[in-house]
């Protein structure tokens, strides 16, 4: 009898039996079959191979209407099967034979994938109950891909009727997470014969969606080619509408359209061997338009993705969701009449930590180019981001760039593979206009020009604070052609002994102009140190050396301005002698302290003295001396080719913005009494002989008494 069951499976089903353990079977009231250690192979593929095996397998068919040739199934269950999904064959269909019965297909096996020749069986059987349970699943193979595994199968299905809908009910474990899925195809049979069906599906998978996904459309199946039509799925805040049709292997998804939140997405998807290809794609992410190519290979464990996308504007602030920093108001870097310092300046590094484990949720090659491209402040234009993702470390490089009227280059390196990230930048840029720039990237206003950086930057943490602490390489500034706004040096120098200066010296209209203004830096754990800081203009040089204490934002600088007898600004020489007080600058950056360094000049007020005489005898070679003293101060200070000394005191406070104070008149002899009259004539003799003497006195001691009161009026007195 059982034998003869099998033999009766066979011919229906083209699906052989093979049974190796006990078999149980029970003919009232119904026919019940219980085997063990079962086999299933499928002759009908040109193999024996078992493509499905059972630890128990259990049926269960009522014998009324066996003779009307009603089957109904009350009972088929799998217990601990593993089930090797074969790989479906693409098949011409066969030419109609001259003289061939309609519906002589009927007996050709299930397995075929004449659907046709399924639903008629299915028009005199009912299933009361399909079970699986701890099933394995093994889905083929995809190149020399092994096949993913369906594990901790459980199925339970039903159908009641040909003509009545197919429910289901699944959990199983895919790729090691867990899933549940119930749905329904409306009635099933005729959806075999090629009739729409309405279907529904709803999967709760934790580990891999935010929330529970629900699908509804219309499905056909025709020759082997399975459409949902007009289907909507939702998972939370995430959408998915449009056409997919299933054929020999391949899910095309076209056209289509997603929502993520307010981000939205549509093109066409193509989903074979493992791989996804969306081409062409149009992305609204955070308001900026994206469109492009999208390449995915899902075969192993971190996906493998191509990318090409361009966009007009590309806004990282937006895309990452983080908000810019408020630019200075006025006041910058500097500080600023108002005492308060800039935003960005201001505002301490932060501890908090970034988040880089993304980077290992990808491998691939990135290419995002764009008209313009906008991070924090800073605004690039054009733009091409060439980057390379693997095992956590990002390479990206931004070639040819432009930014500010200037043009440049970019390398960044994120390694996040180890257990402390770490980074590194090399950019260069030449010839951008400083003061927008600055403004965009630290509010900081005080300086315009013409620069040229280079950078080379390394460093490695978790957060702000930490990168920043790290920091060590290299960096070279220069600016050209500009000026240092809201500070006059020379003024500055001129009354510096008026004390300490809290922040910049001057007002808004106040400028020092320069032909070149940069310094060299060397980086090492956060603190930047120069040996070279210098500043050439018109009548002023400045040198300097100091450091930049970044973790702390703190200022450590002495510079070295001077007053030069020298019209020259571009070109202009750096070891010119001139008069000059070295400055301290120190302490935060937002509002350094500004003040002279008193103890460097009295430890050597000889070289102050001949510094003063040679700017003297410099003056009197300057050409175009009118180019500069349009007050017309300095008009009066050469005569005959001589310097006029006090003429000279005095230009040079007119210049710089003021007059100097004059000397003190020598105290008047202390006069005795004496009579009125003869006393008188007298003292009016002798008074002339004084004056001619004082007069021979003063043009003979002229320079050293006008040396004295400038350097009296630069050291406060």
């Amino acid at each position: 009898m059982r034998n003869q069951i099998f033999a009766q499976v066979e011919s229906t089903t083209g699906y052989r039996i093979r049974v190796s353990g006990p078999v149980d079977i029970t003919l009232f009231p119904s026919l019940d079959l219980v085997a063990e250690d079962v086999g299933i192979a499928q002759p009908a593929s040109g193999s024996d191979a078992e493509f499905a095996t059972a630890k128990t397998l259990k049926f269960g068919l009522m014998l009324r209407g066996l003779l009307d040739g009603k089957m109904r199934v009350t009972d088929l269950t799998l217990l601990d099967p593993v089930i090797a999904v074969p790989k479906t064959q693409a098949k011409a269909a066969p030419a109609a034979q001259p003289g061939a019965v309609p519906g002589a297909a009927d007996n050709a096996p299930v397995g075929g994938g004449d659907a046709t020749s399924v639903a008629d069986k299915l028009k005199n059987l009912t299933l009361d109950k399909l079970v699986i349970e701890n099933g394995t699943v093994i889905l083929p193979p995809s190149g020399d891909t092994p096949g993913k595994r369906i594990e901790r199968l459980n199925l339970e299905a039903a159908l009641p009727a040909y003509d009545q809908p197919l429910s289901f009910d699944v959990a199983a474990v895919v790729d090691g997470k867990a899933m549940q899925a119930n749905g329904s195809i409306s009635n099933f049979g005729q959806f075999l014969e090629g009739a729409p069906a309405r279907v529904a599906l709803t999967v709760d998978a934790p580990d891999t969606l935010d929330a529970k996904a629900s699908m509804s459309g219309t499905a056909t199946y025709q020759n082997d080619i399975l459409t949902l039509s007009q289907f909507s799925a939702k998972s939370g805040d995430k959408t998915l509408s449009g056409t997919a049709v299933y054929q020999d292997g391949t899910a095309t998804l076209s056209p289509f359209t997603a929502t993520a939140g307010r981000d939205t997405f549509a093109g066409k998807a193509i989903y074979k061997d493992n791989i996804v290809t969306v081409s062409p794609l149009r992305a609204n992410v955070r308001g900026t338009l994206l469109s492009g190519s999208v390449r995915a290979n899902l075969a192993n464990k971190v996906p493998y993705v191509e990318a090409a996308l361009a966009a007009k504007t590309l806004d990282v602030n937006a895309l990452t969701g983080t908000a810019k920093s408020k630019p200075s108001s006025g006041a910058g870097g500097g500080g600023g009449g108002n005492g308060k310092s800039g935003g960005a300046a201001s505002s301490a590094w932060s501890n908090a930590k970034i988040d880089f484990s993304p980077l290992k949720l990808l491998n691939g090659k990135f290419s995002i180019s764009a008209e313009q491209l906008i991070y924090d402040q800073i605004k690039i234009s054009p733009v091409t981001v060439q980057a390379v993702l693997n095992g956590g470390k990002l390479n990206a490089t931004l070639s040819k760039f432009n930014l500010y009227n200037g043009t440049g280059n970019a390398t960044i390196v994120v390694d996040a593979s180890g257990k402390t990230p770490a980074q590194r930048v090399q950019l260069t840029l030449a010839k951008f206009d400083a003061r927008p720039l600055l403004m965009d990237a630290a509010g900081f206003e005080r300086l315009e020009g013409r620069g040229t950086v280079s950078l080379d930057l390394n460093a490695y943490g978790a957060s702000q604070r930490a990168i920043v602490s790290a920091l060590g390489g290299k960096a070279n500034l220069e600016f050209t052609d500009g000026a240092i706004r809201g500070v006059n040096i020379a003024q500055m120098m001129r009354n510096l002994g008026t004390g300490i200066v809290e922040g910049w010296q001057g007002g808004e209209r106040e400028k020092t102009d320069f032909a070149s203004l940069g310094a060299s830096f060397t980086v090492a754990k956060g603190n930047a140190t120069t040996k070279d800081l210098h500043l050439i203009g018109p009548l002023v040089r400045m040198s300097g050396t100091g450091t930049v204490n970044l973790p702390a934002k703190h200022l450590n600088f002495r510079v070295d301005p001077q007053l030069v007898a020298s019209l020259e600004g571009q070109g202009g020489k750096k070891d010119l002698s001139g008069l000059g007080v070295p400055v301290m600058i120190v302490g935060p950056w937002a509002k350094p302290k500004i003040y002279p360094d008193i103890k460097g000049i009295l430890e050597n007020p000889a070289a102050a003295y001949e510094r003063f005489k040679a700017f003297g005898d410099g003056v009197a070679k300057l050409p175009g001396l009118e180019k500069i003293d349009k007050t017309g101060a300095l008009k009066n200070v050469i005569k005959d080719g001589k310097v006029d000394k006090d003429a000279l005191m005095d230009g040079i406070g007119g210049l710089l913005g003021g007059s100097q104070p004059q000397a003190a008149p020598a105290p008047a002899p202390q006069a005795t009494v004496e009579p009125d009259a003869a006393p008188k004539a007298k003292r009016t003799k002798k008074s002339k002989t004084a004056k001619k003497k004082s007069k021979k006195d003063l043009q003979k001691d002229a320079a050293e008494e006008a040396a004295k009161q400038l350097l009296d009026s630069f050291l406060g007195n």
